[in-house]
């Protein structure tokens, strides 16, 4: 995000042009901390390198239909930089002991999506949130009698704690290779 408003290319938003909505079923999860972040040098909305800080892991969230969705919220004020409000939410299905303390337990943490908008290049296919300044929980609700009993959640930037970009494009070389390193950081 610059500081000194303006346009900077060319902008076609055409019947071509426009985007398939939706999300793949699988997100990756990590906390904010275990993962050292590469940004390009010239674009630094966009990650060119992601790697496990010691032995920690991602996590895998596999969802279904439109069970999780992501996005983002500018907040323009008149005395400060622009910035953006970052959105995940995400539907808890496991009632176990282990997965009600790890539900309980989400902070600072970022993710990474898949659009079902596929790019020929892969640039703006994975894109991560919360990268920055981590997403925490803003709501939290289970009703036993609606949705089947589900835990719907909410996690976003905190207020005051602005990322300075509306997303994050995760792109390592191409597709398969940032695909590839997602999943390898699994494990």
């Amino acid at each position: 995000m610059s500081c000194i408003p303006g346009i900077a290319k060319a902008i076609t938003s055409t019947c071509d042009t426009q985007p398939v909505g939706g999300l793949e079923v699988v997100a990756y999860i990590w906390n904010r901390v275990d993962m050292a972040i590469t940004y390009d040098g010239t674009d630094l909305n966009k990650v060119t390198g992601i790697v496990a800080v010691g032995a920690a892991v991602m996590y895998k969230f596999i969802g279904i239909k439109k069970s999780h969705n992501a996005g983002h919220d500018g907040n323009f004020p008149e005395d400060l930089a622009d910035d953006f409000k970052h959105y995940f939410s995400m539907k808890g299905f496991e009632s176990d002991t282990d997965s009600v303390a790890n539900f309980d337990a989400l902070a600072d943490l970022c993710v990474a999506v898949e659009y079902k908008q596929k790019s020929t290049s892969g640039d703006g296919v994975f894109v991560g949130y919360g990268l920055k300044s981590g997403l925490y929980k803003t709501s939290d609700t289970r009703r036993a009698n609606e949705n089947n009993g589900t835990r719907s959640m909410e996690l976003a930037t905190k207020n005051g704690e602005g990322e300075p970009y509306s997303q994050y494009n995760i792109l390592i070389t191409d597709y398969a290779t940032t695909k590839a390193t997602l999943e390898a950081l699994l494990s």
